[in-house]
This record gives structure tokens, sequence and C-alpha cells, in this order.
């Protein structure tokens, strides 16, 4: 009995210490992007954050640290080949020709948001063509609208467009009349209109003072991984792998979309506007 233990014990030390301590791995993140993605203090928080927490807490063989940054910035860490990966962009691989990507992890939907001032001058609801002249907002960094009409409006000056680093700067210009329109996803713009209601950014005005317009289109959100510098990262296609499977796993459970009602707890503060 005693030989017995012995060995037992010794293969089960041997077994230890044969075991590979966990790879670290930074993964960065929109700063500025609530609900989906954004920073408190140093910390990442948002609907991505606790979906992709989900999935990195069924993969033991990667301890992750998630760091928020300004989107542009993380863009460019990924282009340099400097960081592994960041979320959550969209799918655009004629754009980002250095990003390789997840499966799809959440569907958005993106909306036009006008002043009502300007909404009520519009000759009709036809988008892009009723937006003509139109000073039109969006997120540095963002590459949204694939509409070809649009871009070709864009190309000959028909309309301009305008960047902001995040929602807030946006919805504050929108406010005060340095734009007319503002394209994003739904949910974070209801989202940041309601904390920005409540942090008194408006005064003691309503929220008619901007109409939802067309919804143009569903984007789907995903991890963006370099393709450059491949070496810095030997265990990439392993992660891509282990995550893309864990994602569907979680789709599949029902466990995204209980995420996702958490961040649909506020309720519109303005009717939407017909015919726009």
């Amino acid at each position: 009995m005693h030989i017995l233990l012995v060995g037992l014990l010794a293969c089960a030390l041997h077994t230890v210490s044969r075991a590979s301590p966990p790879i670290d791995v930074t993964i960065l993140c929109d700063a500025g992007y609530p609900p989906y993605s954004y920073a408190e203090g140093d910390q990442a928080k948002g609907l991505y954050h606790d979906i992709l927490r989900a999935a990195f807490a069924r993969m033991p063989e990667y301890r992750v640290h998630i760091r928020p940054m300004p989107w542009a910035r993380g863009l460019a860490e990924l282009a340099k080949g400097r960081a592994l990966a960041l979320y959550p962009p969209y799918y655009r691989p004629g754009e980002r020709p250095w990003m390789d990507y997840s499966r799809p992890i959440l569907r958005e939907k993106l909306v036009v948001f006008v002043r009502a001032e300007v909404a009520r001058t519009l000759p009709d609801g036809r988008f892009p063509h009723a937006y003509g002249g139109l000073r039109i907002g969006q997120n540095r960094g963002f590459i949204n609208i694939l509409d070809q009409n649009y871009q070709l409006m864009l190309a000959r000056g028909e309309l301009r467009q305008i960047y902001g680093k995040d929602n807030r700067t946006n919805l504050a210009m929108l406010y005060r009349g340095r734009l007319d329109a503002y394209i994003n996803d739904r949910r974070a713009v209801l989202w940041e209109l309601e904390r920005m209601q409540r942090d008194g950014v408006f005064g003691e005005k309503a929220l008619d003072w901007i109409v939802e317009g067309p919804w143009l289109s569903g984007e789907e959100g995903h991890l963006g991984y370099t393709r450059v510098n491949p070496s810095a990262y030997p265990y990439k296609d392993d992660f891509k792998q282990r995550l893309d499977a864990i994602l569907a796993d979680l789709e599949r459970e029902g466990s995204i979309i209980r995420l996702a009602k958490r961040y649909d707890l506020f309720n519109p503060l303005f009717s939407q506007t017909e015919g726009i």
C-alpha cells in the first residue's frame, strides 16, 4: 500500500509539473462606445465586455486582460501588430486588410438621428438622397455607411461627414446645431441620450429637438485580430478557434440575448418621427 501511495503521489506531481500555466493575453477595447464598450477609470465595461468575459471564463488555458483605449488608437495598435485583438469592429476586410475576425458576437441596428428642425425640411424619407447638403456626424475610426449612393454623394461633396470621438461628442454637436444628423447604433444613442439628460447637458429641455430617422442596416460586432507580426502571437489560431466555438455555444444557449436585455432597461425619451 505504501508503495502504491508513493507511486500515485509521484504521478500526481509529475502531472502538475507538466501542466502549463495560463497564457496571458491582452485584448484592447473601445473606451468610448457605451453601452457596448466603454471605460470606467481603467476598467472595461459594457455589453461586449460581459459577453466576452463569459466566454473567456470557459477558456482556462488563457488569462485574458482587457485594456480600454480610444478606438482610433486601438485600430492603430492592431494595424502595427502591437496588440493581438480589439473589439468590437464591424466586418470591413477591404478597408482593414490587416485584420482577421471572430465569428459575429452581437448584431447592432444602425439608425439615422436628425435634428427636429432639419427633419421638418426634408422632402421625403429616402436615404441618402433626401440628406443632400447636410452635415452628417460619425464616430472617428468607424466605417458605418457602405451604401454606394451615400459614398457617391460624399465623394461629390453633396453632403459633409464630420467626425467626433464618441457618441456624447456627436450628440452634443447635434444638439448645438453643429451637425444636422448623426448615424450610429440605436441602443448606443438612446443609452447616451438618457445619460446626457440625467447629467443636465440639455438643461431643462425635453428631447423633442431630436427625432429618429430611418433604420439603415444591421451591423455585427466582432473581435478583430491583427494579421501583422504573427510571431508575437503564436497562440492566435488556437485562441480564435476556441473563442469562436464558445461564442457559438453562448448564442445557442441564449446567454447572449439574456446579457443584452440587461442593457435594454431604459425607455426611449422621444417619439419616432413618421416619414423620416
